[in-house]
């Protein structure tokens, strides 16, 4: 098993870091007015990080008392790890020609990668909440050691990050969208169901204060009709992810989400989906706290490896929304998913074990590991790219 690369990053600030290369797929009308709201979100970030890092010796251990993960300073996305797990991620041997692009390049090809499966909550909670809700799901392949340059190193080395969601959407379409959430911590006393007050204007139950105190929110935010469209797409698919159940972190698909070139003149968007059913298929009643992280562990104590196949949808012909609307999902059928490599996890493998834990926790993901070839773009891509920096130089060196 490869080790993870060296920790050679820095301590972090809101500033920017390099500038990011645009492709003529993109399209920013105001690059200013992005540039700003980055830096307004990379700065509440690097404050909420800075206080933790404040905490003084006694706090965490309250905090850990409670929350056993609080006292250690935690991703800004996907926090709670249900685990790594070692893999094999190799190239189809029979690869047409057209998709061998970048690390495609070599049919037949075997990389040595690991692979974290995660939840994206806010704090590390239950798999399932008290009120029966479910939380967006996550799988990241570190792909070791690729050819070539690469965007962004990975603590010095040069490897290829795949992050994906078990949805083939994210819930925020663009930058404003995550900037007016990212406030609310800060103006609305950390109440995140305030951002979807604008949907509730036409319901008649809503009496005059409600209302007024509804208008205020929106003159504050600036939010015009438009926006009140995308607020709703958002808790569309906010009620999705809530309301979808998932037994195994190993037995459901997941989705790069938002689009990344492939190659010069084409864009992707990638999936891996389970070659098998894996059980256990439906949720234990009643759940334990990790019971993702339980069935994660009891699927690798057989004596079969499990198969994900890696699979690609590529266009060229892109509208603005296509690119920079991240809840906007491509037609299958238009633009079908191709297999282009197998993800083979071996079995047995133990993941449980507090050497496998703490590497696991030294691993630093981001869609910003890429060649070239897959350059992530689109508003939430080039959001992630500060974001993610900011998220591994606190929490790999604080």
């Amino acid at each position: 098993m490869p080790r993870p690369p060296k920790n050679s990053a820095r301590g972090g600030s809101g500033k920017r870091t390099a500038e990011i290369p645009k492709s003529s797929f993109e399209h920013i009308p105001d690059p200013d007015l992005e540039n700003r709201l980055i830096d307004e979100i990379a700065d509440v970030l690097v404050k909420l990080l800075e206080r933790h890092c404040s905490l003084t010796g006694e706090q965490r251990k309250f905090l850990s008392e409670g929350y056993p993960e609080s006292a250690r300073l935690l991703r800004d996305v996907h926090p709670k790890s249900h685990g790594c797990v070692e893999a094999v991620f190799q190239i189809d041997p029979e690869l047409p020609k057209e998709y061998r692009i970048g690390l495609f390049d070599k049919p037949g090809k075997r990389y040595e990668s690991i692979i974290r499966f995660s939840s994206t909550v806010a704090l590390v909670s239950p798999d399932i909440d008290k009120t029966g809700k479910h939380g967006c799901r996550g799988m990241a392949i570190k792909v070791f050691d690729v050819e070539g340059n690469v965007l962004s190193k990975d603590q010095g080395e040069n490897n290829q990050d795949f992050l994906m969601i078990d949805q083939p959407n994210f819930t925020f379409a663009n930058i404003e969208d995550y900037h007016r959430l990212h406030r609310i911590p800060g103006t609305h006393n950390d109440r995140p169901a305030v951002f979807f007050a604008p949907c509730c204007l036409r319901d008649p139950r809503l009496d005059d204060i409600e209302k007024k105190a509804v208008m205020k929110y929106m003159e504050e935010e600036k939010i015009e009709s438009d926006d009140i469209q995308s607020i709703l797409s958002t808790f569309k698919i906010v009620q999705s992810i809530q309301t979808t159940p998932i037994a195994n972190p190993l037995g459901v698909s997941y989705f790069s989400a938002a689009p990344f070139l492939f190659g010069p003149d084409r864009v992707m968007k990638f999936s891996a989906r389970p070659r098998i059913e894996i059980p256990p298929t439906r949720v234990p009643h009643p759940s334990a706290d990790n019971y993702l992280r339980n069935s994660l562990i009891e699927s690798l104590k057989g004596n079969e490896p499990l198969v994900f196949d890696f699979r690609v949808q590529i266009r060229n012909d892109v509208s603005e929304a296509d690119i920079e609307n991240a809840t906007t999902v491509w037609d299958e059928k238009k633009y079908p998913f191709v297999e282009v490599a197998r993800i083979t996890i071996p079995s047995p493998q133990e993941i449980d074990s507090p050497e496998t834990i703490a590497r696991c926790e030294r691993l630093a993901f981001t869609p910003w590991h890429a060649l070239p070839e897959y350059q992530p773009i689109g508003g939430i891509n080039r959001l992630r790219k500060r974001i993610d920096e900011i998220s591994a130089q606190y929490r790999l060196n604080k």
